[in-house]
């Protein structure tokens, strides 16, 4: 039968069935917005939920962009990024203590299955052999690895998107997922859908407006 789910539902699917290969157990946590910022604040040493926000913003688009507390570390720039990435190791540290995963991880850890358990991957890519995804100009980084991976060689998917509709760039969504498509797939065909069947003239009119 057809699964349709969210990415975050996916991973979900992917790490209860297979997340014991990574050392996690079956029944693990996932941690909301208010349990993580907890962590965080504890990590920081201070009940400021503004400084929590912020910390938890930087920590979620690094482990968008596939970047570990060691690569965050290594690429700060000042004392406050620094102090960050100091926070997020720790997080990372609890969290694989609680047996826990926050929604990031549902994506991040799904990749790092895949690219370390082969047989794990190849039992997906027989399951999920082709694929729709849709709103493709609001994925990120580590989304697109996720695709890439379940794709496999084969490449039987369908990417539906519209890069003047990106709205999520301030949570790591990157329009270069649309680009990267025709490089890594050479063989791909794009078909434009030009007319609009849904929307009234004076819609379209003011969009076309915004968008030039």
């Amino acid at each position: 039968n057809p699964l349709v789910c969210t990415f975050h539902s996916l991973g979900v699917r992917i790490m209860r069935r297979d997340g014991e290969a990574l050392g996690l157990k079956r029944n693990f946590s996932i941690l909301d917005s208010d349990d993580a910022s907890g962590i965080i604040m504890q990590s920081l040493g201070s009940t400021d939920r503004k400084a929590a926000r912020i910390a938890m913003s930087q920590i979620s688009l690094w482990k968008n962009a596939m970047i570990d507390p060691d690569m965050a570390a290594a690429t700060a720039k000042d004392s406050h990024a620094h102090q960050i990435a100091r926070v997020y190791r720790d997080y990372v540290a609890t969290l694989s203590a609680y047996q826990a995963l926050d929604f990031d991880d549902l994506i991040s850890m799904p990749v790092t299955l895949f690219t370390e358990h082969e047989s794990v991957l190849s039992a997906w890519r027989e399951r999920l052999r082709y694929m729709l995804v849709d709103e493709y100009q609001d994925t990120n980084a580590c989304q697109y690895e996720l695709l890439k991976l379940l794709a496999g060689p084969r490449a039987a998917f369908t990417a539906v998107g519209d890069d003047d509709q990106s709205i999520y760039g301030w949570r790591g969504a990157t329009l270069e997922n649309l680009q990267r498509l025709e490089t890594d797939y050479p063989n791909l065909k794009v078909i434009t859908l030009a007319q609009n069947y849904r929307s009234t003239q004076n819609i379209l009119t003011t969009a076309n407006s915004l968008i030039a």
